[in-house]
This record gives C-alpha cells, sequence and structure tokens, in this order.
C-alpha cells in the first residue's frame, strides 16, 4: 500500500474541545521539520524540551524533529527506552521518571513523545505523575496512534494482572501527526491502523465507511 501524503503549506487543524484543557491536532506532511513552529508557543519563553522515544523510531525520525525545533531556537533532550510493549510496565514507568528527574524537568518542562502507541502512553503518564504534573504533547508515528490513542488522553501501563489497567485520563497540549512518519510502517501496522479507521466508520458515519472501503480496496494491503 501507498501512504498519499499530500503537500500542504499548513496543516490541516482539528480542535478536542475541552475547555481550559482544549487542544489542537495538526495533520499533514513536514511537520516534525517544523514542529518549533508549533511547539515553541508552547514554552512560555523557555527553550528546552524533552523528547522520549523507542529504540525503532528514534532513528528513523528524531533527527528530523530535533532540526524542526532547533530551527526555532529550542533545545533538545532525548530518551530513548526500549521499543515494545516491555517499556510499557512498573519498571519502565519507573525507569522513565528517574531519567526525567535526573535531567532536572520542572513544572515547566515540555515532553514530547514521539512514538507509538505505548510511547505515547507512557509518556503521557510520566507526564501525569513527574513533578504532579508536567505538559506534553503527542507527535504519532503509527496510523493506529494517529488515529486512536495520541487523541482523548487515555495513559497508562500493563501490570501481571493486564493491560492498560494503571494510568490517567492526562491531556497533551498538542498532537502532531506527521504524515510522513507513515511511509516507514510495515504493512502489518498500517492494517492495524486502517482497521481502526474502519471501526469508527462502522460505528458513526455510514458516507465514511463507504469512502474506507473504496481506499481500502485501491491501497490493497489494507483492503484485505
Amino acid at each position: 500500500m501507498t501512504i498519499l501524503a499530500p503537500a500542504l503549506d499548513e496543516p490541516v487543524r482539528l480542535s478536542v474541545a475541552l475547555g481550559d484543557r482544549a487542544y489542537p491536532i495538526l495533520i499533514g506532511s513536514g511537520l516534525l521539520e517544523r514542529a518549533g513552529t508549533w511547539i515553541a508557543p508552547l514554552l512560555k519563553g523557555r527553550t528546552r524540551v524533552v523528547a522520549i522515544t523507542d529504540s525503532n523510531v528514534g532513528p528513523l525520525h528524531l533527527p528530523r524533529l530535533v532540526a524542526g525545533l532547533s530551527a526555532a531556537g529550542i533545545t533538545v533532550e532525548s530518551v530513548t527506552v526500549p521499543a515494545g510493549e516491555g517499556s510499557k510496565s512498573w519498571d519502565g514507568i519507573a525507569t522513565l521518571v528517574d531519567r526525567l528527574l535526573e535531567l532536572r524537568v520542572d513544572r515547566g518542562t515540555l515532553l514530547l513523545a514521539l512514538g507509538g502507541g505505548v510511547i505515547g502512553d507512557l509518556v503521557g503518564f510520566a507526564a501525569s505523575i513527574t513533578m504532579r504534573g508536567v505538559d506534553f504533547v503527542q507527535i504519532p508515528t503509527t496510523l493506529l496512534a494517529q488515529v486512536d490513542s495520541s487523541v482523548g488522553g487515555k495513559t497508562g501501563i500493563n501490570t501481571k494482572a493486564g493491560k492498560n489497567l494503571v494510568g490517567t485520563f492526562y491531556q497533551p497540549r498538542l498532537v502532531l501527526a506527521d504524515l510522513d512518519c507513515l511511509a516507514t510502517l510495515p504493512v502489518r501496522e498500517r492494517r492495524s491502523g486502517y482497521a481502526e479507521i474502519v471501526k469508527h466508520c462502522v460505528i458513526s458515519d455510514a458516507d465514511m465507511f463507504a469512502w474506507a472501503r473504496r481506499r481500502g480496496r485501491a491501497g490493497g494491503d489494507c483492503g484485505r
């Protein structure tokens, strides 16, 4: 399947209306290279962020994000965790929070979650409990995370009793969904994200479901 990422001068903007915790979702191509445009206003005069990613995503997308932030005069420190669900655990959250405290984060530090659903859930949970709450931005790099887990404020970790049984509802300040990231996804990940799109279409929008069927068939892998 070919991921079509239209070249947009300005991203599509959606809004999550939650009163004083409302935030925008920006969708488009080349957003990582321009990330400083939207992240700098969230820093309230500060010039430092901490980006958290995993060992798979980091080599693919972290350099673009760092370049985009550096162009806006923002200093980026990064933390890389092992890829996979194993990082969404008591040990994983403890290790991440300890690392953030070693970096001397404070209530004004902005965290960036660069990755799929695991990173989004883990970093969101860490943001909600570190220093009793610091701001964070979701930068989802998988289709599933872009259409589901990065929106709505669900965060958490897995335990021996089950998946996502410990966590918080904690909204991000911003969601940056860069469509260029989808080009690096394996077929299985694309299908997983497309299935989530189809599920929402079936639940709420017959016209959108018809659109999804047409695009799935045209795309090949996601239509099977």
